[in-house]
């Protein structure tokens, strides 16, 4: 019984291990399921226009909608950066043109991107302060960057999200925005990783 037992224990932990190395180690294998990339070029381009990483709008795109175009938030967010109709009516007064429909991808991150640009300027670069304010409004964001009034749970949380899903897409996606990058072999990968954390270790993170 005992040694059944043991058996037991000793093939939960081999079988634990493995799974913590796969997720890991292996995020180009599983990563895709988890944590999609489509409407790539219109990332792409937008992201060039407004100076914004590409892994950064994809972190936000997939938080606010894991990327589901028709999504609507019980607020009325509408899309896959979740824009209030007014907001994104503003925008597109300030662009110069008639508001697009937004539940099409491309006018969607169209605008999204623009608002992000404008609080990116606003809050000088400060990332924290410009997802602030893109999920609890600018007067919020404000208030706790000259006040310390404390950010809602809810918006502390999705900076959290936003931060932690960038560095998902730059794992499993790597530079995928640039034109001439040949993708890698994920096994490969994986392998490497292990081998640089094994490194690591040994050398130090010097």
């Amino acid at each position: 019984m005992k040694r059944r037992m043991l058996k037991f224990i000793l093939a939960s932990v081999v079988t634990i291990g493995l799974l913590l190395i796969f997720y890991f180690f292996f995020p180009h294998v599983w990563g895709e399921v988890l944590y999609p990339l489509d409407y790539k070029d219109s990332i792409k381009t937008y992201a060039a226009e407004r100076n914004l990483r590409p892994n950064f709008i994809a972190a936000v795109i997939y938080t606010e909608s894991r990327f589901h175009k028709d999504s609507v938030s019980s607020a009325g967010a509408v899309g896959l950066m979740q824009l209030m109709p007014a907001t994104a009516q503003s925008i597109a007064a300030e662009i110069g043109e008639s508001m697009g429909n937004l539940y099409d991808p491309d006018t969607n991150i169209k605008y999204g991107t623009w608002y992000l640009r404008g609080l990116m300027d606003k809050f000088n670069n400060n990332e924290d302060l410009v997802l602030a304010s893109y999920n609890a409004g600018v007067n919020r964001a404000s208030r706790y960057n000259e006040q310390g009034v404390p950010l809602p749970y809810e918006t502390v949380f999705f900076i959290q999200k936003v931060k932690g899903a960038e560095e998902m897409y730059e794992k499993v996606y790597d530079e995928w925005y640039i034109a001439d990058q040949t993708p890698a072999n994920p096994v490969l990968l994986g392998f490497t990783n292990i081998a640089d954390f094994v490194k690591k270790l040994i050398l130090g993170s010097k």
